[in-house]
């Protein structure tokens, strides 16, 4: 057992510290060894005196201590703890009365003095030499999956550090846990969308002067392609088991960076620029996006989990192939590097993508190598353009048997789209965009994101012009691991 050293800032060392036995169940007398830290009225259990990650946090608020049984080797005691929000009641033991009196005259004065505890969610101190671990979680990402998760994670890091997002946005989150110190990783629980949203919020932070060093983002995939968890190697999403491996991974996993890229959307009669992170796509695949979102949104509880959520895509897709597709080569022209590329003709999509994965895992470019093309990566300064004929070729893909036709490689790129609108209000008459995984439509009335747009009646010859320019905008520092698995290979994967 150990005091906090002297002349060392409370902010950074636990008032007491030491190896404490605890009782796994009421019903089951064995006992775990446990690492202990106790932080004013938050007990923080590790597995280990290294581990990164608590395996347990109570909340010590109004506890009472309450002596148990002495025996040659040890002597234990029980904590009754009105306010923790897992357990009631613990069991511990300890192997010297030096130990024993150090935590009970602890653990008693708490009852004395007024203390700050993280537990109870106002934030206490952080020791600064582990990993500082905040979960940013989208609560409605996988079927509503990340309200779960988060009551999970809250056992581990405690409530301060668990924030849902869908309350006040990743930038609130951000400056809330700002001043915590250079040892602090954020975990974003959620799909792409989740995390090209907390990408942007935090660059805005950063723009205010918070959070100036580099800050490493760390992906637990809730989403259903989660194409950036891919790359991480982070798996194809979390479908439950125990969270502690995760999280431990999260915190202690390398990083790599990623660039980031700006596309600025022009359309007849206005403009928008987006901010991308993983690709940009026009064509069939874009249309299967546009409707399985704009069903998502308008009928929630058709979408009730991750393999649901699958089913819609995949028939919106066969739906595609059965209605048939615009020739996009017909009407398009790209532009790489300020010289003009000529696309493949008859190709019905055209991808430009900063990472490996697509769709929820496609190799779009493929691992073999063709001049004069350099093998893509995540922090070259390049964006790789690729284009394919059908939902066919899509699902072929899909199945590692080939891969899609690659077109181009650059640091800027442009397309440009027209298409010829035959009247009438059929949506499939405008151009079908997506960025990220954010559809989004064009017709002779403008841009549009509300999934709520109705496509009014054009006049025949009311053509639709789009045009897409990528620019270099950024890097992100991301958390991965590919030599031990990925830093956030989830328990359960599907």
């Amino acid at each position: 057992m150990e005091n906090s050293r002297s002349g060392e800032s409370k902010a950074q060392q636990p008032d007491v510290k030491g190896w404490l036995l605890k009782q796994k169940h009421s019903m089951v007398k064995t006992m775990d060894k446990r690492w202990a830290e106790l932080y004013g009225a938050e007990l923080r259990l590790f597995d280990s005196k290294e581990a990164a990650v608590p395996n347990r946090l109570v909340d010590l608020t109004d506890a009472t201590w309450i002596p148990g049984i002495q025996t040659a080797m040890q002597t234990s005691f029980s904590l009754e703890t009105p306010k923790d929000p897992t357990d009631k009641r613990y069991t511990f033991a300890v192997t010297s009365g030096e130990d024993l009196q150090q935590w009970q005259g602890a653990i008693e004065g708490l009852r004395r003095v007024a203390t700050t505890s993280r537990a109870g969610g106002k934030g206490g101190p952080k020791d600064t030499n582990r990993i500082n671990l905040v979960a940013l979680v989208n609560g409605k990402s996988g079927g509503k999956q990340g309200e779960e998760l988060i009551k999970k994670i809250r056992k581990h890091v405690g409530d301060a550090n668990v924030l849902d997002i869908v309350k006040g946005g990743p930038q609130a989150a951000f400056k809330a846990h700002a001043a915590d110190g250079p040892n602090t990783r954020f975990i974003v629980c959620g799909g792409d969308g989740t995390v090209g949203w907390a990408l942007q919020d935090l660059e805005k932070v950063r723009k205010e002067g918070l959070l100036l060093g580099e800050v490493a983002i760390a992906v637990l995939p809730l989403g259903t392609g989660n194409d950036m968890a891919r790359t991480l190697m982070c798996g194809g999403g979390y479908s439950g088991g125990n969270i502690l491996p995760l999280l431990k991974k999260a915190a202690v996993a390398d990083t790599q960076v990623l660039d980031r890229w700006k596309a600025n959307i022009e359309w007849d009669g206005g403009s928008k620029e987006v901010l991308m992170c993983n690709y940009f796509s026009l064509g069939y695949d874009a249309e299967v996006t546009r409707r399985f979102h704009v069903k998502r949104e308008t009928s929630p509880h058709l979408f009730t989990n991750r393999v649901v959520n699958k089913a819609w895509y995949a028939g919106y897709g066969v739906k595609s192939f059965l209605g048939g597709s615009w020739d996009v080569a017909g009407g398009g022209a790209l532009v790489v590097d300020g010289q003009p590329v000529i696309l493949p003709p008859g190709v019905k999509a055209i991808v430009v993508h900063n990472i490996p994965s697509y769709a929820g895992g496609s190799d779009l470019w493929g691992k073999e190598k063709s001049a004069p093309f350099r093998k893509p990566a995540t922090d070259d300064g390049l964006l790789e353009v690729v284009a394919t004929y059908s939902p066919v070729h899509s699902l072929k893909i899909m199945a590692g048997f080939t891969h899609a036709l690659r077109v181009a490689q650059g640091k800027s790129i442009k397309i440009t789209v027209k298409k010829p609108h035959l009247g009438g209000p059929d949506a499939s008459k405008g151009v079908f965009a997506q960025i990220d995984g954010e559809p989004y439509f064009v017709d002779h009335t403008g841009f549009h994101e509300d999934v709520k747009y109705q496509p009014s009646e054009a006049p025949p010859g009311s053509n639709v012009t789009l045009s897409v320019t990528f620019t270099h905008h950024a890097v992100a520092t991301l958390v991965s691991n590919p030599k031990s698995s990925g830093c956030c290979t989830a328990p359960v994967v599907d």
